[in-house]
């Protein structure tokens, strides 16, 4: 069978201060004309902008389940996330799908694509986790990487020091991580799972390397049902190609020895704050440079302007791109780690005053990488060469230095934590 849900763009969030949510507008609807103009892209919705920024005011036309709604509202920003959407795929006589797994929006905070997916897989199996926690007991929040000149590898939770595999253990859920290129192997393997009511966790599946969930499949598995973060049906989409590297559980997981209690035990976050001061304390974990010696070499390639200076204009863009990748995952982290301590705090009393400090210090390095921000350029239109001059990347490198010595003083905080006796 064929959906009937329409083609358009779809609200899946909103900003702080939206016009669109203080009009009454909801996430869900769609927005099917502006100033009585058909919308059905992004890009139509932004030269309807541009044709009548000049206007006073402007008449939006939503639609809402089976309703059309009309909203007056001023030219401009609408203050909202929009997702293109496509017709959903059609269902074959042999689908086998897995119902009830959530969208994946970058919306959300949850932007790194492994957790954001692992987090809506577990719902399954009836565990809510909040995704403080989550990466709190993965160490992912506390993890500092650099590797190859900006490489954006560092980025992905299996790389370098591997908090997927240290979570899964810390939490003693039985799995398998399979990498190979052997697609009928894969494939039987996602096939089983499906079958036992279990969702595949996958990487790259539509060619961007990032995370997403296998929810299905259909033509004797030639084709897989998924969700990814660059789905644009509302129904699960078909994934445009088979990926190489899936995580499979060998049963459900839980988070406690009693199959109804899904807390996890104490021992866990004990597990992470050591695997935390251990990042800390060494220099390379499986190539990748870690902690305090993976911010001294970014320093290190910031501060090298020859090889800024040889580099081609897109080469350029690029370093500056993953650059800000790297800078605000990092940033983003130390909030979360931050965030993190201060939720166990009730679980450990006699660590209560080192770990106040601990979440103290974490939050003091989000700041002064948030206030750094403004000298990371965005991905623009502009010439970055502009931007990203050598006196821009050296704030950047002030920045590390200070998050270096505050890293230095967290270690000495960990050193006296009496959970660790």
């Amino acid at each position: 069978m064929k959906s009937n849900i329409i083609e358009g763009l779809q609200i899946v969030g909103f900003y702080r201060h939206s016009q669109l949510a203080d009009r009454g507008v909801k996430e869900g609807d769609w927005i099917l004309e502006y100033n009585g103009e058909k919308i059905t892209s992004k890009a139509q919705l932004q030269r309807m902008k541009l044709k009548f920024q000049n206007s006073k005011n402007i008449v939006l036309k939503v639609r809402r389940d089976d309703l059309e709604e009309y909203f007056q509202i001023w030219p401009g920003d609408l203050g909202v996330y929009l997702a293109e959407r496509e017709k959903d795929p059609e269902i074959l006589s042999d689908a086998k799908r897995i119902e009830n797994i959530g969208r994946l929006e970058k919306r959300t905070g949850m932007e790194n694509t492994f957790f954001g997916s692992l987090i809506n897989t577990l719902k399954i199996f009836g565990i809510e986790i909040e995704p403080t926690v989550l990466m709190g007991l993965s160490a992912f929040s506390f993890r500092i990487q650099f590797y190859n000149k900006f490489s954006v590898d560092a980025l992905d939770p299996a790389n370098g020091f591997d908090c997927i595999k240290f979570l899964f253990e810390n939490l003693k859920w039985s799995y398998r991580k399979i990498h190979t290129n052997n697609r009928n192997q894969i494939k039987e393997i996602i096939k089983n799972s499906i079958d036992n009511g279990i969702p595949v966790l996958a990487k790259n599946l539509c060619g961007q390397n990032d995370w997403g969930i296998i929810t299905g499949y259909q033509n004797n598995g030639k084709e897989l049902f998924c969700r990814s973060y660059n789905d644009k049906t509302v129904d699960y989409s078909i994934a445009p190609q088979i990926s190489e590297t899936v995580i499979v559980f060998e049963k459900s997981p839980i988070l406690a020895k009693d199959e109804n209690d899904f807390s996890p035990p104490a021992q866990s976050y004990i597990n992470s704050l050591k695997a935390a001061k251990e990042m800390l304390s060494i220099e390379n974990c499986d190539g990748y440079s870690i902690g305090n010696y993976a911010l001294q070499k970014w320093q290190n390639a910031l501060k090298d302007n020859r090889y800024f200076e040889s580099l081609t204009n897109k080469e350029f863009r690029k370093i500056c791109v993953n650059n800000q990748f790297l800078f605000n995952l990092y940033c983003f982290n130390c909030k979360i780690a931050a965030n993190f301590l201060k939720s166990i705090i009730e679980i450990f009393p006699d660590s209560k005053e080192h770990l106040k400090r601990l979440s103290k210090f974490y939050g003091a390095e989000g700041k002064v990488l948030h206030n750094c921000q403004k000298y990371i350029p965005i991905n623009s239109n502009e010439d970055l060469r502009i931007f990203f001059t050598e006196q821009y990347r050296n704030n950047e490198v002030v920045a590390l230095i200070k998050v270096q010595k505050k890293n230095n003083e967290i270690l000495a905080i960990m050193e006296k934590l009496p959970l660790f006796k």
